[in-house]
Order: C-alpha cells, then sequence, then structure tokens
C-alpha cells in the first residue's frame, strides 16, 4: 500500500526551470535563470509553474538532486515506484536504495558531467524498494547550472522498467529453456556440447552423449490422456536433473526425447556408468492417471574427445538410440561408425521405398497351406516382393522395418489388399482364403485420409466384387494385445465384412492367451522358430502339444509355418496339427505359376474330412 501524502510534499523548485521544446519536463542541460527568462512568452514565472505541474504529475519517477547526491525534491511517480512518500526520499542518497551490485552504477558518468565533459548520464540500474521488491530501471542524469554556469543540482528521471526486463527475461528463458520441464531445449544443450567439445580438445578427458527416450511413452498419452503424460515427462525430469553431477546438462529435445550432456568424463566406461546412474533414477514407480507406472528410458550414448562438431556428435548418439530400439526396451547401445553407414543405407532406401510405392513396383507372390494328413492345399499366403529396378526382386527383410519406421507401410499395406483381392478376383476357382499380414500402424487409424484397415478392406472387396470370406488377416501378437479400443473396432468390423483373423507368428510375441480371447481372433500360426526345434522331446515338444491343444478346445484352426522336412510334417500331425506351410509343400511363386486346386499326394478320406471340417 502506497503512503498517503503528507503536508509539503508538494515541489517548490528553488531555480526557474523552462520545459523543452518537446514538451517533456526534461530540464535542459545548461539551462540558467537567465536563458529562462528569455522564454518566448517573456514570463519566467509562468515557466517555473509549468515546470512544477510537469515535475510533479510526470508518469516516470524524477528528482532534484544536490551536489552531494542527496534527493532535495521528488515526484509523486518516483515515491509510488519506491512505496515511500516523497518526504521519506528527502535527504536520502539514491545509491541507499540501489542494489548493492549496482551502487556505483552512475557514478563515472556523473562526474563527467561535473567536469564538463559529458552533457547527459544514462545508465541502466536496479533498486530496492520499501517492501524489498526489486526495480529495474533506466536513469537519465542532467546538469542543471546557476546563472554563472557554475553546477548547482542535478535533475535525475528514473524510468521503471522492470516489467520491459521481465518480459525480456521471460522471452530469453523461452528462447534457451523447455517450458514444460524446465529443461534446457535443444538450442542450448547444442551450445553448451559445442563449449565442452571446444574446452576437451587439448584435454585428456572426454564428453559424453547420451540421447534418450521413455519407452512406451504413447501408450501412456493414449491410454491415461496428455495431462498424464505431462506429469510423467515433468517426473523423469526431475530425476534426470537430480541423477546428473554439477556441470552436466539434461534436454528435453523433443515430446519424450531427452538428451544428457555428461562433461569431463574419463573413458566409455565411466560414461556407462553415469548413464545407468539416470536410467535406474528415471525407473522408480510412478503414479499417474489413476495408476502406477514404472517410466524406463532407452538410449543410445556416445563418446568424443572433441574432434567432431555438436551437431555430429548429438546425431551419432540419435543413431545408437535408434539401435538399442530396434533391439528391445529398456536398453542403451554405444555408437559404432558402423551405425551410421547402417543409417544412411535406411535413409537411401527410405527415398527409394517412397517412389516404389507411388509408382506399384512390388509384386505379389503366392505360397500354399495345406492339410498335414494329405497334403491338400486349402489356402496360399499372399507375400510382398520389391521389383527393385537395379537389385532385382528383393524380399521384406530388406525393406519392411524401413516402411514401419517411416509409415510407408499403411500405403504399402494397403497395395497389398488390394492386389490380393483382386488375385481373388482373377481366380474365382482358387481353393480357401488368401491371408495378407497387415502391420498394427495400419489398423484402427482415426483422422487419417488413408482411413480404416476395414474400410481399405471393404472398398478392395466392393471394387472387385469378391466375398470377404475369400479373405484372411494375419496380424501379430503385439499389434492384438497393445491394440486401442478404436483398433479392436477396425478388427471387429472386419469380421463383419467375413474376413477371418489370424494370429501370426504365435509364440514370439508377449504369448498372453489374453491377446487370443480379447479380439475377434479365430486362428493362429505357430512361429517357424518352433517347427525346427519339433522333435527335441523337451520343452518345444511340450509347447507345440499345448498350443494344439489350447487351438482345438477354442474351435478355431491353427497353422504350423516353416515345415521344410517330411519329419516335422509328421512330428506336427503328432501333436495334434492338422495344417502346415512351409517349403516341404511349395515356396512362394508369382501369380503365373500358382495352381488352382493344387494338391499334394492324395489323402485319406478320413483325412480330407478333416480338411473340409477345418479349411482355412
Amino acid at each position: 500500500m502506497i503512503p498517503e501524502e503528507q503536508p509539503g510534499d508538494a515541489l517548490t523548485p528553488d531555480t526557474t526551470v523552462p520545459r523543452s521544446p518537446e514538451g517533456s519536463p526534461a530540464l535542459p542541460h545548461d539551462a540558467t535563470p537567465q536563458t529562462a527568462a528569455m522564454a518566448p512568452d517573456g514570463d519566467p514565472h509562468r515557466d517555473q509553474e509549468l515546470f512544477r505541474v510537469a515535475f510533479d504529475h510526470s508518469p516516470i519517477g524524477m528528482a532534484l538532486l544536490g551536489l552531494d547526491g542527496r534527493i532535495t525534491q521528488a515526484n509523486r511517480a518516483l515515491a509510488h515506484a519506491f512505496l515511500m512518500t516523497r518526504a521519506e526520499l528527502v535527504g536520502r542518497n539514491p545509491d541507499d536504495l540501489s542494489h548493492p551490485d549496482d551502487r556505483a552504477n552512475g557514478h563515472e558518468g556523473v562526474a563527467r558531467l561535473l567536469d564538463g565533459s559529458a552533457t547527459s548520464c544514462h545508465v541502466d540500474k536496479r533498486f530496492v524498494a520499501a517492501t524489498g521488491a526489486l526495480l529495474q530501471t533506466r536513469l537519465t542524469v542532467s546538469l542543471v547550472r546557476d546563472e554563472h554556469g557554475i553546477p548547482e543540482q542535478l535533475l535525475l528521471q528514473v524510468e521503471d522498467v522492470t516489467a520491459i526486463r521481465r518480459a525480456q527475461d521471460l522471452l530469453e528463458w523461452r528462447a534457451l529453456y523447455d517450458q514444460l520441464t524446465g529443461l534446457a531445449n535443444r538450442r542450448l544443450m547444442l551450445d553448451r556440447l559445442a563449449h565442452a567439445l571446444q574446452q576437451h580438445v587439448r584435454s585428456d578427458e572426454l564428453v559424453a552423449v547420451a540421447f534418450a527416450d521413455l519407452d512406451d511413452f504413447k501408450r501412456i498419452n493414449d491410454s491415461l490422456g496428455h495431462d498424464a503424460g505431462d506429469l510423467m515427462l515433468r517426473v523423469v525430469a526431475d530425476r534426470m536433473r537430480s541423477a546428473v553431477r554439477p556441470g552436466d546438462t539434461v534436454a528435453r529435445v523433443g515430446g519424450d526425447e531427452f538428451v544428457v550432456v555428461f562433461e569431463q568424463v574419463a573413458s566409455a566406461e565411466h560414461a556407462g556408468e553415469l548413464l545407468d546412474a539416470v536410467l535406474s533414477a528415471v525407473e522408480s514407480p510412478l503414479h499417474v492417471g489413476g495408476h502406477d507406472v514404472v517410466p524406463r528410458l532407452s538410449a543410445g550414448l556416445t563418446v568424443n574427445d572433441g574432434s567432431r562438431d555438436a551437431e555430429r556428435v548429438l546425431r551419432d548418439a540419435d543413431t545408437a538410440l535408434y539401435v538399442a530400439k530396434q533391439a528391445g526396451s529398456s536398453r542403451w547401445e554405444v555408437y559404432r561408425d558402423v551405425y551410421r553407414r547402417d543409417a544412411l543405407h535406411r535413409i537411401s532406401v527410405e527415398a527409394e521405398l517412397r517412389g516404389a510405392v507411388q509408382r506399384g513396383d512390388f509384386v505379389l507372390h503366392y505360397q500354399p497351406i495345406v492339410e498335414l494328413s494329405g497334403g491338400e492345399v486349402v489356402a496360399h499366403e499372399a507375400l510382398v516382393r520389391w521389383q527393385h529396378p537395379e537389385r532385382g526382386l528383393l524380399l521384406p527383410g530388406e525393406f519392411i522395418q524401413v516402411c514401419e519406421d517411416t509409415d510407408l507401410i499403411v500405403g504399402l499395406g494397403a497395395w497389398v489388399v488390394r492386389e490380393a483381392v483382386a488375385f481373388l478376383a482373377r481366380h474365382p476357382d482358387l481353393p480357401g482364403r488368401v491371408y495378407v499380414n497387415v502391420s498394427p500402424r495400419q489398423i484402427g487409424r482415426v483422422g487419417d485420409c488413408a482411413g480404416t484397415l476395414s474400410e481399405t478392406v471393404a472398398n478392395a472387396l466392393a471394387t472387385s466384387g469378391v466375398s470377404g470370406e475369400r479373405l484372411g488377416i494375419e496380424i501379430t501378437e503385439s499389434g492384438v494385445l497393445q491394440a486401442t479400443d478404436h483398433a479392436l473396432s477396425d478388427l471387429q468390423a472386419l469380421t463383419e465384412l467375413g474376413v477371418v483373423l489370424v494370429l501370426d507368428d504365435f509364440g514370439t510375441g508377449y504369448s498372453a492367451l489374453s491377446s487370443v480371447l480379447s479380439a475377434p481372433i479365430q486362428g493362429l500360426k505357430l512361429d517357424r522358430s518352433f517347427t525346427v526345434r519339433l522333435g527335441d522331446g523337451a520343452a518345444c515338444d511340450r509347447i507345440s502339444v499345448a498350443i494344439a491343444a489350447l487351438v482345438d478346445s477354442l474351435s478355431s484352426h491353427g497353422v504350423v509355418e516353416g515345415i521344410e522336412t517330411e519329419e516335422q510334417r509328421v512330428l506336427a500331425l503328432a501333436h495334434g496339427w492338422t495344417h502346415g506351410q512351409g517349403w516341404l509343400f511349395g515356396h512362394p511363386v508369382p501369380e503365373s505359376a500358382v495352381e488352382t486346386g493344387a494338391t499334394a499326394p492324395a489323402a485319406s478320406e478320413t483325412g480330407r474330412r478333416a480338411a473340409l471340417r477345418t479349411r482355412v
């Protein structure tokens, strides 16, 4: 609260002070009563009154000081700024009200005023108000001389720029720090990293950079909401900040991406120990959105002696992070040059793939699925191949992962569906269904111009005039287990079209029975990694028997993948499987080589009845 004015606070200047030509209350630096008397109106008393009014009502703080530096007159604005009365200001030296670090500011300028080497003095100075609040000000000091030109008083103008400085500080802070977590942002981190690398060029110590991101963060955002996600990011940021040493930098550089710059590192092993400490600090339970979750980071680590620039070092760490994520979650990898070569290869492949997807430079090959007891072909799986203009026919292992990483899989997957359905239309007598593999990225997409998977399938079936009962969709365990509500609705819509859903590569993912029951799954395929170990008389055989029994108890159908020998076929039959797929029955072939109605050696009548009952 501002103290009330006391009697006698009104300005009564002892000298006549005219206004400046611009009308401001500033006093001309060489103003004297004599020059004032020469004003156009010829009335120094009127000029004195005008100055008194301007001084008293000026929106900025003003004061007259004696040559000893003490205030002789102060206006209302100055008293308001300092939360004092004008009477309380009179007799005080402004230096007594200054911030301790700024008390000497302006002394040199005033000395130049007094010796005539300067006509004005401008200085930035901080003051402390009566409440302890800090005032940021810009001061202008002018000299008042008497009629003989002898210095008599100082005119002090105090402009309160606190709000302006706060706004500037906020803008500067926002330019260098992340608003959500308060961590350094990418710009500040790169600046500190560049400085650290420069400092370590001639040092025996190293600089290490860890590029990390949160595992399954999208699932937290999608299931618990963005507020829960933001809370997790803030908590993770605090934990990372508390786990590093003074002088190290923690930055947030993306949605769930963080970078740690470790300075003065003795070795790569030392850097690994520092990174482990950060990861351990993060991996503590956190209650968010009504659930207990454990945040975990995957990271890439690189160590440098200052021989590379900041952007290159950061890129190396990011490349190592990619390798770590490919190998699994909650792990970290140290950068190796081969990773960069692989990354450049991926970029090259991605550029080629974009053009290939647009041009449709792909073909489908078809591999038969047979009834194990008699060898009758009961279905086919459509497998995509890239017809590369220079490298020839490329298998999925050469390009599918790049498609997954870049979302090109959506366009490619839609093409596969359309082509497989068109193939069925061209071969109406083909036995059984044709199965196509889909990526989890294709399922349950909302607000996407590509549409949902069920819409893509429905359009393809309608265009070709093919029944949905001739098509099957294969999806991985992880795709079902992590399916959102939108994804599950998309899968249900597929079954309503008559399309059969099959769980692919069963046993290689989460292997949770809930994944079979939570979605409209009607069959599963035992992964080839089990097939190669059939007959070991140990766990693999027991798992095969158990899964076959599960398939039968659920009235589903099952297929054993990767059968290459007669011995594997016999064992699969003995374990309770009825259908198989693999090189023993046929390699994937182009459409021109597919034999409709093809069979292996004649099956027994019992075998044929089983095939018809469980036809896929």
